[in-house]
């Protein structure tokens, strides 16, 4: 696989590219005209555009989260150690103090210390979250399909395609395999990692979607695609690793959620209106109880119970 080294200019040609920084990845302006990524297709789908544009880069009042959650800092820890890369690209361990006084987050000198960071694009990782990425370090060392060669591709590779409808798709998966065609996820995640936990984590996080697009990019671009598989350790003790290869009849719908994605986004970006669930509607609209409740209630009904079934 030929990959292009970002020279740090707008994007004109599609390609596999490597050397982009995760926030410039996800610059409204990487391209030469407008792309777009997994998060803000799979946010469209799982919310609405408006919730999908607040959150966007695209958005010109878009916001930094003023507080990076524990668990995103440690999931761009543990893909920068799996990645191999250079600790200060993109993550800076918390010192013990600064000016000799030790952390507090309302001290001034703390505070300037996390802006200063917050200005490099910088995850900030504490002694706590460095344990516990060392454990899932340890854990997805000793299994079995990682000491097989599982992530034995090319990481942190962009796949950047311009789609049919004009805007530029983007996409960049863990590994990317040297020829195998088989695509690996990591996804750090709260205990436990049970078939059924895993079944609603991929459906509401979207990662039908994510996988669709990394193949319809993969496919574009000319690189041979067998499966895609998620690879899932728990971020708790005790660090429990599960594999789960996604079907394809599964990843066919998540490539349909995103088509349909693509063209809500386009006409939203082109309107420049971005609805809400609710926002275009005339009228209140009826709304269904849940079926499980309804037969809760009948059966409580028809069986005189005390309590709820």
């Amino acid at each position: 696989m030929q990959s292009i080294p970002w020279d740090g200019k707008a994007i004109t040609a599609p390609g596999v590219y490597r050397g982009i920084p995760l926030h410039d990845y996800h610059r409204f302006d990487l391209c030469a005209e407008v792309s777009v990524s997994s998060s803000i297709l799979r946010n469209i789908i799982a919310e609405s555009p408006r919730h999908a544009w607040q959150k966007s880069r695209l958005n010109p009042d878009h916001v930094e989260d003023e507080e990076q959650t524990q668990s995103m800092a440690e999931g761009r820890f543990l893909h920068a150690a799996v990645a191999a890369e250079p600790f200060d690209s993109d993550c800076v361990f918390r010192p013990a103090t600064i000016g000799g006084h030790p952390y507090n987050g309302n001290r001034k000198e703390w505070r300037e210390w996390k802006d200063e960071q917050k200005r490099n694009h910088k995850t900030i990782i504490t002694p706590e979250m460095a344990e516990h990425v060392k454990g899932m370090i340890i854990a997805l060392g000793n299994f079995p399909l990682v000491q097989q060669g599982m992530l034995g591709g090319a990481p942190e590779r962009s796949l950047i395609w311009k789609h049919p409808s004009g805007i530029w798709l983007k996409a960049r998966p863990d590994e990317i395999p040297n020829a195998s065609g088989d695509y690996t996820e990591i996804k750090s995640t709260k205990p436990t990692i049970l078939y059924r936990n895993l079944q609603k984590t991929c459906v509401e996080r979207g990662y039908y979607q994510q996988a669709a697009l990394v193949i319809e990019c993969a496919r574009a671009l000319g690189l041979p695609v067998q499966s895609f598989t998620v690879l899932f350790v728990e971020n708790r003790p005790p660090y429990c690793v599960r594999a789960v290869t996604l079907k394809d009849e599964d990843i066919a719908r998540g490539h349909q959620l995103n088509q349909l994605a693509i063209k809500m986004f386009l006409q939203c970006w082109q309107s420049g209106v971005w609805p809400g669930p609710g926002d275009d509607r005339a009228d209140a609209e009826y709304i269904d109880a849940p079926e499980w409740w309804r037969k809760s209630v009948d059966d409580r009904v028809k069986y005189e119970l005390r309590e709820a079934a």
